[in-house]
């Protein structure tokens, strides 16, 4: 066998594993602030899915309170419970064909306000020949998921005024099929 001497510096003495310990050190620190970055960005997702969510319940529960066959049936001048009425002639509640997704409504009512005069910025636009019917919808909705304390993690109201047009010369009916 070669006997091979080993050649030592006085200088270079384990300083490999002094830099391979400090690169271990950066690269632990760089992972764990990918890991808590990562980790927030995804929880602000869920978070706002949920939100989303809860808002599009809403939107959708406008939507159907303006669908034809609500307004057709809806008591002039009266109001129309989404939660607790059911739908004429049937024993479905009308939120039960709201697709609520993973939000639940707590509270709706369609109200009919009445004919009226077209507001002034539409009235421009269409002169005397129209006229208007007016409605407040107010809906709130909650989210399915609750946070430690039991409560729905996101809720959201919203407090509408919607107007529908109608031709004046059609005296036999004041609301419209078709939105204005």
């Amino acid at each position: 066998m070669l006997n091979v001497a080993k050649r030592v510096c006085a200088g270079e003495r384990g300083m490999a594993l002094i830099l391979a310990i400090g690169f271990l050190t950066i690269l632990s620190i760089v992972g764990a602030l990918v890991i808590r970055v990562s980790t927030e960005d995804l929880t602000k997702a869920g978070l706002e899915r949920t939100e989303r969510e809860v808002f599009y319940a809403v939107d959708r529960a406008v939507e159907y309170s303006m669908t034809r066959g609500l307004i057709l049936s809806m008591p002039v001048n009266g109001t129309v419970d989404l939660i607790n009425d059911n739908i004429d002639g049937t024993a479905t509640k009308h939120h039960t064909v709201i697709d609520t997704g993973d939000s639940v409504l707590d509270s709706g009512s369609v109200a009919d306000l009445g004919p009226n005069d077209l507001p002034a910025a539409a009235a421009e636009l269409f002169g005397d020949e129209f006229g208007a019917n007016y409605y407040h919808v107010e809906v709130k909705s909650k989210s399915t998921r609750l946070d430690a304390g039991g409560n729905p993690v996101e809720e959201t109201h919203v407090d509408s005024s919607i107007v529908r047009l109608f031709k004046r010369d059609d005296d036999t009916i004041f609301r419209t099929s078709r939105g204005g």
